[in-house]
Parts: C-alpha cells; structure tokens; sequence
C-alpha cells in the first residue's frame, strides 16, 4: 500500500454542540440485558461499585457517578435496585434512571464528614434486601478474567466492603461477576443501540473537534496550558489525563500542561477523551521533510508511513461477525509486533470510560457485533525514533442499526455520511457500510504539524 504526503483540505468540525441524552427506553433495555445475563450465570443478585474514577458500571443502570465517595447499587434478579449511598449522594435516589431504594451509608462519605456514630458497613448492607437464594455477584471497574463463566473470588473493590459483604452474604456466596457487564463478547456494555450510538458520538466528536483545534494552533512560542484549553471543551467531563506535551514529557513526574512554549522541531503529544471516545494525535513540530529528518531521520518511513497503513488495515478489515483473536492475529501478521513494537492491543471497546475491554487478544473467541464502539488504538515503540499516535473512534452498524440511526438521528447520520465522504474523496480510505465514523477526524494524519495544508494519503 503506497502512502504519500499530499495537500488536502482539512476535516470541518461537525459536532453537534449538544449532548444526547438517554431515553427511558434505553435504561430499561439496559436493565433487561443485566436480568437476562445474571439468569443465564445463575447469579440472585448483584453489588455494583462505583466511586468517582471507576462509576461507569454503576452509571449505567442509575444514570450518575457519585463524584467524590463510593457508592453501592444491590440489583436482585425480580429488578428490585437499592442504592448504598454516602452524605452528598443520598439526595440523588429519586433521580436514578431505574427505579430503587435508597440507604444511607455515612462511611462512604468524604473524611471527617458527620458519621452519626460509627457504625460497621455490614449494618448497613444487612438494611438491603440482598436475594442469596443464589450466587451473589460483584461488579467492580476492571475485567479481571477473559473467560465469561469464570465467577471467580478475586475482587477488585475497597477490601472493606468485601468484608462487610461476605459477613452478610457468607464467603462462599460472592464471586467476582464484572463480565456481566464488560465482558467483551457477552458483556451487556459491549453493545450500543442508536440512542446510545447517538450519545457516545457526541463526545467521540467533541474529542476529535478539540484535537483538530489544538493542531490549528500549533506554532512557535504557543504554549501547552494554551493548546490544553483548546482541548479541554464544553466543560465535559475528559475520561483520560488530557495532554498536551511539548518537547520530553514526563519531566518531575508531571502530566499536566506547562507554560512551556513550542519550539521548531518539538515532540507534540495532544490527546484529549469525552464520554464515548478518545482522539489523540503525536509527531513532529516541523513544517517539511527535511526539518523532520533532521530532528528524527527516518521517521516518516520507518514509524509514521507503516503506522498509517496499518491503520488503514485496520479499517479495512473490521467487520461483524470476525472473532476477536482471528483479527489480532491477522493484524499482528500485517504489522509485526517484534518489528514496530505496538503496545497494549490493537483496538478496543469504548463507552462511559475510554477503554471499557477489548475483545483482540491472542485466542479471543469474542466475537465482533453490531453496536460495538471501538477506539482504534495501538502505539508502535521503535527505538531510536519517536511514537505516533492518531487514535478515534468508529461504531459497526448492521442494516438495522444504520436504519434506526438514520431514522431516529438524521443529523447524525448526515455526519456519519459526510465523514465517509470526506475520507473517500481526500485521502482515499473506503469504509464498508457497517463501519461508522463517529469523528471527522477519523484517518487524518498530518506528518509536519507546523504545516495544516498537507496530509498522509493512500496512493
């Protein structure tokens, strides 16, 4: 596959400027997938945890995060939901999405906050109606096994809590039951419908719209607290550490934006992720080939080039239906691990929080669905060269998800169109039907980030 740098007019900005909300319908489409999967694992009931870093499972039923304390929703298989809730959050069980009750726990509240007298967490829990009739399940924040009927006894939530449940529940009741929703083949996460399709594009384009402006803005003496605001948008809350790097990173340890200003020939890293998706982008402070061979010889051919046709691989051969470790091989085959020295996977599901799992691991039986929505995310390490990094987000549809889109969100899916343009017409990249760009930014790669006229093309 030939890769050239070419002048191409640049991506428009297209999102939409106002967030989706979910609709009653999909709330409870979400509660039926829970009910139907804990049926099927035998599991009577499930604890869900959340606290601010780690509330996505627990937001997805309730519809909140309990920002700065834990927080508990006991969800029994007749649907029956009881939220354990700290001083600041106890106010929010009449506005959950899915009907429950409400206990109010002052332990999960901040510390030295009023406790009304120290209670343990199990007098608490013993206040919810938990159904032991079978295994009680725990869903924590991270998939700790890629085997869905593997209901093991590790557990990944405060060690208190644990406690307190094994106390009222009994040791030899709880297992770890987090594949219920992420699991990335049967997960009840792992598949999306128009409405939630809808939301995520919101913030995988508002992602991409502000990663796109942080290029634009990209010259000498601007400085990285500057490109972050342009990054940081619509008071959204980011997913990941946003970033905006100039020159070596890492400096004392620190993440943030400096007041360090852009130097020719720079290393730039600009990475920003809303609820839904994740766009970054990494290269070269340069406005030509000959100042990026000065800085880094090789790069272009050596890093960026294969890079871009591996993404274009990607693209290309992403599909319904394919399971998960066929195509991390097929991919690792096309773009040698031990050669280029990509990290983590190639590609993974994203939601609420940018990776939710991801089903492209060796022997992966997961298998590819419609409603899947994927970061396509892998970072080569090439010694002696810098990383490139153009990560963004699609979604699979099959016909009859692209229908309800187009019905349901016809303004999303002249964007999804227009994107589809975009990449046909300017840097010949030619989606199947069921690959759906959620970013206008999606497959745009400028090698000379001092130069916004030119752009990775293929042939």
């Amino acid at each position: 596959m030939d890769i050239n740098v070419k002048q191409v007019p640049a991506p428009t900005p297209d999102n939409s400027g106002k967030p989706i909300m979910l609709s009653d319908a999909t709330i409870e489409r979400r509660k039926q997938k829970v009910l139907e999967l804990m049926h099927e694992a035998n599991l009577s009931s499930l604890v869900i945890y959340a606290d601010k870093e780690h509330g996505s499972n627990f937001e997805y039923l309730t519809g909140f995060i309990p920002r700065f304390e834990e927080s508990l929703q006991i969800l029994n298989k007749d649907g029956s939901s009881t939220l354990v809730l700290g001083n600041e959050n106890y106010n929010k069980v009449k506005f959950a999405r899915v009907e429950s009750e409400g206990i109010h726990c002052p332990l999960f509240s901040l510390p030295n906050q009023p406790m009304g007298g120290f209670r343990p967490l199990e007098h608490y829990l013993r206040q919810v109606n938990i159904d032991t009739s079978g295994k009680v399940g725990v869903v924590g924040w991270k998939l700790l096994s890629n085997d869905y009927h593997d209901f093991h006894q590790n557990f990944d939530i405060p060690a208190f809590i644990i406690d307190a449940l094994h106390k009222v529940v009994g040791k030899e009741k709880l297992v770890n039951a987090t594949q219920i929703y992420m699991h990335p083949g049967k997960g009840a996460r792992a598949t999306n419908n128009a409405n939630e399709i809808a939301r995520y594009e919101y913030g995988a384009s508002l992602a991409s719209d502000a990663v796109l402006s942080a290029m634009d803005a990209l010259k000498e003496d601007v400085k990285e607290t500057e490109a972050g605001n342009l990054l940081n948008r619509d008071g959204q809350y980011q997913t990941v550490v946003t970033i905006s790097s100039f020159g070596e990173r890492f400096i004392n340890g620190n993440l943030y934006p400096t007041d360090r200003r852009l130097e020719r020939g720079d290393k730039v890293a600009l990475t920003v992720a809303y609820k839904g998706g994740l766009s970054s982008r990494s290269g070269y402070a340069v406005s030509n080939l000959d100042e990026l061979e000065e800085v880094d010889p090789g790069y272009l051919t050596e890093v960026v080039v294969p890079y871009f046709q591996a993404y274009n691989w990607w693209l290309r051969n992403i599909e319904i239906g394919i399971k998960g470790g066929d195509f991390y091989d097929e991919f690792a085959a096309y773009y040698p691990q031990d050669q280029y020295g990509w990290e983590l996977c190639p590609g993974h599901l994203t939601a609420d929080e940018e990776w939710l799992s991801s089903p492209f691991y060796k022997d992966s039986d997961a298998i590819v669905q419609s409603g899947n929505i994927f970061q396509v995310d892998f970072i080569p390490i090439q010694e002696g060269h810098y990383g490139v990094s153009a990560e963004s987000t699609i979604a699979l549809a099959d016909d009859t998800l692209r229908q309800e889109i187009q019905t349901d969100y016809p303004d999303l899916w002249k964007r999804i169109e227009a994107r589809r343009v975009y990449l046909k017409e300017n840097l010949n990249i030619d989606l199947k039907p069921e690959v759906l760009p959620l970013a206008s930014t999606l497959g745009y790669y400028r090698p000379f980030l001092l130069n916004p006229e030119m752009a990775l093309v293929i042939g």
